[in-house]
């Protein structure tokens, strides 16, 4: 039998979905000096329920509705999939065998077109569409997007990375205006990957639109920030309450850590203004635990607006 749910990807699993395009090699978090000892000493970074991270509608509608032709058609595809003349030929025979009865499979056939006036596959295949635009008609009046989507928020959990080290607004907003450090991150370390060795690093797309149906684009529906965000060209990892190794409670805020390996840990950059105190505890940390990791520090050359990297 045909695998009908092939295309269906579970709306109800969004830890796990997959609709991104294969990640680069490496991926860099910017973070304050404070944020030093946690991750490269604790081997520990900070995963954020999507509704409280810091874009106000990181949690939005960005579909009206979660059935629509598109799904529909998903749907009846999948049926069709399903109910192959063979699948129904087996399944006639076994039920008439149930039932002890001892005529040709041809015959009977002939049976339903004359009572029916169409062939049995024709009969199932419009039964069971009919179903199935019953069925998904009634999936917003069960749970309506927006409350589909606040549950999601509240549950999911997301680790952010840049795909570039040399983003200016980067490094002031999340990088310690410069003083901080940027941690390179291996995409091809099994911390990234599922049980299959598929990565389970999302892009974020950037969009301002509202789509009619939730698999009109997926990626938008779970992955997405308003462009507004577009400089960060991000990327992310998510996970459930499950996978987090610690919690700290500061009464108002919580922060939940998960640990990673040392080998995921691919290089360090230091910023421009990162003090000679951090420059040498950093260098300090990579000796110890790190041998392999390049140290390097980003100075800006202003008169071609860009950065130049060197080993230090």
């Amino acid at each position: 039998m045909s695998d009908y749910s092939a295309d269906l990807p579970d709306i109800f699993n969004p830890e796990d979905f997959k609709f991104s395009e294969p990640p680069p090699p490496v991926l860099y978090k910017y973070m304050i000096t404070e944020r030093v000892d946690d991750v490269l000493e604790r081997n520990m970074v900070r995963f954020t329920h999507l509704v409280d991270t810091n874009d106000s509608f990181e949690v939005r509608k960005t579909f009206r509705r979660f059935a629509g032709p598109k799904l529909i058609k998903m749907m009846e595809g999948a049926v069709s999939n399903m109910f192959t003349p063979a699948f129904i030929e087996r399944e006639l025979k076994s039920k008439m065998a149930e039932r002890g009865i001892d005529l040709p499979y041809a015959q009977v056939k002939e049976m339903f077109r004359q009572q029916f006036g169409m062939s049995i596959e024709d009969l199932l295949q419009s039964q069971m569409n009919g179903f199935v635009g019953q069925l998904l008609g009634g999936l917003d009046m069960v749970k309506t997007p927006e409350e589909f989507l606040i549950e999601i928020g509240s549950i999911l959990m997301c680790f952010s990375l840049s795909e570039r080290w040399d983003i200016a607004t980067m490094w002031a907003h999340y990088g310690g205006n410069h003083a901080g450090v940027v941690v390179a991150f291996d995409t091809d370390h099994d911390w990234f990957k599922d049980d299959k060795g598929v990565s389970k690093l999302q892009k974020i797309k950037y969009l301002d639109e509202q789509n009619d149906e939730l698999f009109d684009d997926l990626q938008a529906a779970f992955s997405s920030k308003a462009t507004d965000w577009a400089y960060e060209r991000e990327w992310r990892i998510n996970t459930a309450m499950k996978q987090i190794d610690k919690t700290i409670d500061l009464g108002i805020d919580k922060i939940h850590l998960r640990s990673f390996p040392p080998e995921a840990v691919h290089s360090v950059i230091l910023g421009a203004k990162t003090s000679d105190a951090t420059v040498e505890h950093v260098r300090d940390i990579l000796k110890r635990k790190y041998p392999w990791a390049k140290l390097q520090k980003a100075t800006p050359q202003r008169m071609v607006s860009a950065y130049e990297l060197q080993e230090i």
